[in-house]
């Protein structure tokens, strides 16, 4: 066994880098987390849309108004219509929203996030 000379802890340069670390951490989590609570929304508004009554009988433009509508409620603000894809093959539709969010990190730092989401549907020529 050491004795209490050998039997040292941290040292104050290596507490203040361990806090800076995790302030450095702290600063991008909080930068980064309403991206990702926009991507959830986002998610929650595709699927709102895609099982809403009478969407197989609404074209691409009513379908991104519908959609585009709900973003400005939820002041999403990242998605655009061109991100906006939607592919029917016979009774079944694909809507895709694929965006990307640049966002400042520190400094000189920039982040950039890359999100696709993608809902299929199928419908009746009864107006779903």
């Amino acid at each position: 066994m050491q004795g209490r000379q050998g039997q040292k802890g941290a040292s104050y340069a290596s507490i203040l880098i361990l806090v800076a670390l995790v302030g450095v951490l702290f600063v991008i989590g909080v930068r980064l987390f309403p991206v990702y609570m926009d991507y959830y929304n986002v998610r929650s508004i595709m699927n709102e849309v895609a099982h809403s009554p009478g969407i197989g009988s609404k074209n691409y433009l009513q379908v991104w108004n519908s959609i585009n509508t709900r973003f400005d409620i939820n002041n999403i603000d990242d998605v655009h219509r061109k991100d906006f894809k939607m592919n029917t093959v016979g009774n079944e539709t694909t809507l895709t929203i694929d965006y990307q969010v640049k966002r400042h990190l520190l400094a000189n730092i920039d982040g950039l996030m890359t999100f696709k989401y993608s809902v299929h549907y199928q419908h009746t020529g009864s107006g779903d």
